[in-house]
């Protein structure tokens, strides 16, 4: 499994992101930059949440790359003296992500999908603390509108998806854009 290091940098986010960008471009490294502001990552600054939510990106920047990758930043960061103009906060290691889902739909066909998607995770993914998922079906509720308090047709789920970083965040961006799924924000650990 690859480790990711989480980086915070101090500094405008627009400057970091053009550096670091800039910098794997030149080596020829494509999609290893996850800038967390850009996804729904929870970060312990909680004003930073806020800022993305408004737009604003703020004075740090966190950013997720390969533990290697990471090093490479860093003696480029030294090499070219730019200490002053970005600065390296912190660094940890990640291990893990997650996030919370939940869904309840009323549709044999969304059903399916959301069963397929949460139910043939991609290698590494697993759910923990799962409950689900439950179908019902109600075949005197057949015909009802469906704002209707019985339906035909319905299964929930929920849980927490556990696993790889980049895993995570690609299942979370696919997931939020299903119909009737609430998500949580991704926490690293």
């Amino acid at each position: 499994m690859k480790k990711y290091c989480e980086v915070v940098f101090e500094g405008s986010f627009d400057f970091v992101k053009g550096f670091v960008l800039g910098f794997f471009e030149g080596k020829g490294i494509q999609g290893e930059a996850i800038f967390e502001v850009e996804h729904h990552i929870e970060n312990e600054r909680k004003f930073g949440q806020l800022l993305r939510l408004i737009g604003a990106k703020g004075d740090q920047a966190n950013l997720l790359v390969g533990s290697g990758l990471y090093d490479m930043i860093r003696e480029a960061i030294e090499k070219r003296n730019l200490k002053n103009d970005l600065k390296i906060v912190s660094v940890r290691e990640i291990t893990e992500a997650y996030f919370e889902f939940s869904y309840h739909a009323y549709s044999r066909k969304l059903g399916g999908e959301l069963k397929t998607l949460f139910g043939s995770l991609p290698p590494g993914l697993h759910i923990e603390k799962g409950d689900g998922p439950k179908e019902t079906v109600n075949p005197e509720a057949k015909g009802i509108e469906a704002y209707a308090p019985l339906h035909e047709y319905e299964i929930e789920a929920k849980g927490e998806i556990h696993g790889p970083v980049k895993e995570v965040i690609n299942l979370y961006g696919e997931a939020e854009h299903k119909d009737m799924v609430e998500l949580g924000n991704i926490k690293l650990v």
